[in-house]
């Protein structure tokens, strides 16, 4: 009896530390809970969420819930997010079990790895005790090293974030003064709060769990680059066979659209900042013109004008976009390149290059919105590509009204320009497709053999100064020095010779070594663009032949007195031979023919005589 009273205090006992075990294995190490946003793709709005985590003892495992589905995307991101948070905290991932719960007002669908960095955090606050601030909400990726990365809906977010009263909002960093980092600087105008930009989890826990003071620290756009316009030398390279007063007038009617669409900014005082710093662009742009740098100037003059029109934009919704998208196709797709002549072919080429770009831009932008245009991110951003569609059409309209206006004899390309064309384009395809290598292969369909070969100059320069950028400062200066002052054929070339002596100079000057690399990077990138399109426009210019067609430029679809024209000397020699040929021919028919009528007439006049010869001899019988 008294061993069935021991074996059954032993297993009380054993029963009793298996008790203990399974909930200390079982016991909550530490919760948190933190905002987080989300954007209802629906209405292109943002909500706030809120996640709770609990962390107990365990064996590795996560578990996500939510009021509704929650992605896999989401669930992958928690996963990364607590072992990372383990490790930066040197304990066991496996010793762990995390419970997330996601809620939200909307009960709507949770998906995405956007949550990634706010899980992380929120895993590092229950692991360590350590309480997270209430009045800030974060978004962006995790990855496994730790690093924050980019995500979309900043706008929509950052709009939830206000609502939901957060004092600030930590994004993931980004390049500066890139198309992120100015939607970054417009949203928190916008709406202001602080976007305080973090690369890594490190960064992000100084704000989220040790109260780091984020005054100062919101995201600051500074498009403005302060050039050293005092020391460098004014435009020394002249322009042969052109008229550069034409290309001035281009020059000011930039800076006009420009100085307009920054004023349209002036009165929203919390755009101050920006407007301040468009302004400043433009009056340097205005002082490099003076100094004969008239594309440079213009060239920065219309990128102020595109970021202008961006910001100008801040409030636009999903039906805005495409409304000024459709509107932007409509202006560019009315324009009617004028008559092509020997005076005014480079600001008809000119105007044509630009009204392809543009046309061939905003035909994507529409085609792919919907897709695109999920969040007001995506809306703004294809408004930022509509608004350089509308400035090149503008710069075509403008060039094609000084063109009507510059007269001259009208001419045609030559189609000997074809077999020239194709080769440029075969130069450009190894590069891949992009906006330059697309419009040319059009131009070259429809017959613009000038329009197709500039284009492939484009591509090809742009896309092989891209790989140039291992090569040394000194390196690429002194293939710039090399290319552009071989390239003065033409007003185009020219400018852009005159634009890479602009960053040559610039690189010379400046004391910071990255940025002397990268004006000397520039300074090639134009050079090799100047040097190309002067050997061809030289060679469109000798290839213009004299044509009474008041057709547009490149169009061989004409009359035939256009089709002739357009003919290489070869073709009209082998038309000459041939109407020789028919000549002659035509000339030995009708003198055959005279030879019958000749011997017709003998035979018949002879005839009377025969008959009588017969009556005698028949009278002598």
């Amino acid at each position: 009896m008294a061993r069935v009273h021991a074996a059954s205090a032993m297993i009380s006992v054993a029963l009793i530390i298996l008790f203990v075990a399974y909930a200390g294995a079982q016991s909550v190490v530490g919760s948190s809970e933190i905002h987080a946003p989300a954007v209802i793709v629906s209405n292109n709005s943002g909500v706030l969420t809120l996640i709770k985590l609990t962390v107990t003892n365990g064996s590795g495992m996560v578990n996500v819930t939510g009021p509704s589905e929650v992605g896999a995307s989401t669930i992958s991101s928690a996963e990364a997010a607590a072992q990372y948070a383990s490790s930066y905290l040197n304990l066991d991932f496996n010793k762990y079990n995390f419970d997330y719960e996601i809620l939200n007002s909307d009960a709507i669908n949770v998906s995405g790895p956007s949550a990634g960095a706010a899980m992380t955090v929120l895993a590092i606050s229950a692991l360590s005790g350590r309480p997270l601030r209430s009045n800030f909400t974060m978004t962006g990726t995790i990855d496994s090293s730790g690093g924050i990365g980019l995500i979309g809906g900043v706008y929509d977010k950052t709009a939830a974030a206000k609502s939901g009263g957060m004092s600030f909002i930590l994004v993931p960093a980004t390049q500066a003064n890139s198309n992120e980092d100015m939607l970054y600087a417009l949203t928190q105008d916008e709406f202001g709060i602080p976007l305080v930009q973090v690369a890594n989890v490190s960064q992000a826990v100084q704000f989220a769990l040790y109260g780091k003071s984020v005054l100062g620290r919101g995201s600051l756009y500074e498009p403005f680059v302060n050039y050293n316009l005092s020391l460098i030398p004014n435009a020394s390279i002249t322009c042969s066979n052109c008229n550069e007063s034409w290309f001035a007038g281009l020059t000011s009617y930039t800076f006009n659209i420009t100085s307009r669409m920054i004023n349209t900014l002036k009165p929203y005082g919390a755009f101050s900042n920006i407007t301040q710093q468009l302004t400043a662009i433009l009056n340097q742009s205005e002082v490099e013109a003076e100094k004969g740098y008239l594309y440079t100037g213009a060239d920065q003059g219309f990128l102020d004008y595109i970021t202008a029109s961006y910001f100008s934009h801040h409030t636009i919704t999903k039906g805005g976009g495409i409304s000024y998208l459709d509107n932007v196709s409509n202006a560019c797709g009315a324009l009617q390149s004028p008559q092509l002549t020997n005076t005014n072919y480079e600001y008809v080429i000119g105007g044509e290059l630009r009204q392809a770009w543009a046309n061939y831009t905003i035909s994507q932008d529409i085609g792919t919105y919907n897709a695109t245009a999920v969040d007001t991110d995506g809306v703004l951003g294809a408004v930022y590509s509509g608004a350089e569609a509308m400035g090149w059409c503008s710069a075509a309209g403008y060039m094609y009204n000084i063109s009507a206006q510059m007269g001259g004899s009208p001419v045609a390309a030559s189609a000997t320009l074809r077999s020239l064309a194709q080769s440029r384009i075969s130069r450009a395809a190894q590069y891949g497709s992009n906006l330059y290598y697309a419009t040319a292969e059009s131009a070259f369909k429809s017959g613009n053999y000038p329009l197709a070969i500039l284009d492939s100059d484009y591509a090809f320069a742009f896309s092989n100064a891209a790989g140039s950028f291992g090569n040394s400062t000194g390196t690429l200066l002194n293939m710039t020095t090399r290319l552009a002052y071989n390239a003065s054929f033409g007003v185009w070339s020219t400018q852009f010779a005159n634009e890479a002596e602009f960053y040559s100079a610039e690189a010379r000057i400046t004391q910071n070594a990255s940025a002397a690399h990268g004006y000397a990077a520039e300074a090639f990138s134009t050079a090799l663009l100047a040097s190309v399109m002067s050997n061809d426009t030289a060679a469109i210019k000798g290839s213009l032949l004299p044509s009474p067609s008041t057709s547009a430029s490149g169009n061989y679809e004409g009359d035939f007195s256009a089709i002739l024209t357009a003919l290489s000397g070869i073709e009209k020699a082998m038309i000459a031979l041939y109407v020789v040929l028919v000549g002659i021919l035509i000339a030995v028919v009708a003198t055959f023919i005279a030879l019958l009528v000749l011997i017709n007439r003998i035979a018949r006049a002879e005839r009377p005589k025969r008959n009588a010869d017969a009556k005698r001899r028949q009278g002598g019988r």
